[in-house]
């Protein structure tokens, strides 16, 4: 299978931010401060920094402060979604940004902190590109008290793809049952663009938004190639969409 060079991000950054108010009642949750900058600052910067210089936030329209931020930033453009749709929702108003092509998707709440996070996230994509697969998505080990709040991944060793990558079996949206030693996503995911056509046929939740993972969900019962590619070591994935994640977030990130 001929490599096809990844350029292009996705970040759904129009959430209502309903867990962190009332901060969010006066600035966005991808906008709050972590350390010298904003959160989605980091993710930006992670992304450039692992050679992606085409990135679209969807943002919604009066998001002001965002869009002042990075209007001198060439790499970034807005895509407008008002209609407060999940994250699913938010990435099928990228289609015509993405085109036909492979590409990235990093939620705007979830910062990475440590060395070589760009060199993680290239690995990432080199995965995908030298893979006969579908998709592949950036996985870590989490407390059992997470899994009611996470994209919960299962996964047979014995079935891994090669060293790198492991051939995921299921992913879970807030299961309700909790595995052994549970494994959730780190909300970074390189995708085919067929993941389109499978987010028009999804359902949304109970909330009435469309989720990603369910889509994904989609994929793996299919019978296509999901693999997991575990966090490095040095990685922390820190979850800055509720109160007590983005304290330990603003810890972690005090000189950053």
């Amino acid at each position: 299978m001929a490599m096809t060079e990844i350029t292009k991000a996705v970040i759904p950054a129009a959430g209502k931010g309903t867990r962190m108010r009332p901060l969010t009642n006066y600035i966005s949750k991808p906008m709050l401060p972590l350390g010298k900058k904003p959160v989605l600052q980091h993710i930006i910067e992670e992304l450039k920094g692992a050679g992606i210089n085409d990135i679209a936030v969807v943002a919604k329209s009066d998001d002001q402060k965002m869009i002042d931020y990075f209007q001198e930033d060439a790499s970034v453009q807005f895509i407008f979604d008002d209609s407060l749709s999940g994250p699913g929702g938010a990435i099928l108003k990228t289609e015509s940004f993405v085109k036909n092509e492979d590409f990235i998707v990093v939620f705007s709440d979830a910062p990475l902190k440590g060395t070589g996070r760009s060199i993680y996230l290239k690995d990432l994509i080199s995965l995908k590109k030298e893979g006969d697969v579908s998709g592949v998505l950036a996985i870590y080990p989490i407390d059992k008290e997470e899994v009611s709040s996470r994209g919960v991944v299962r996964f047979d060793l014995e079935k891994s793809r090669n060293k790198k990558g492991i051939r995921l079996t299921d992913i879970i949206e807030k299961p309700l049952e909790t595995p052994v030693e549970p494994w959730a996503t780190a909300c970074r995911y390189v995708l085919d663009n067929k993941i389109f056509e499978i987010l028009k046929e999804t359902k949304h939740d109970a909330s009435g938004e469309l989720q990603l993972t369910p889509a994904i969900r989609k994929m793996i019962k299919n019978g296509e190639w999901i693999l997991g590619y575990p966090l490095a070591e040095k990685l922390t994935r820190h979850d800055t969409g509720n109160f007590e994640g983005y304290f330990k977030a603003l810890r972690a990130f005090i000189s950053s």
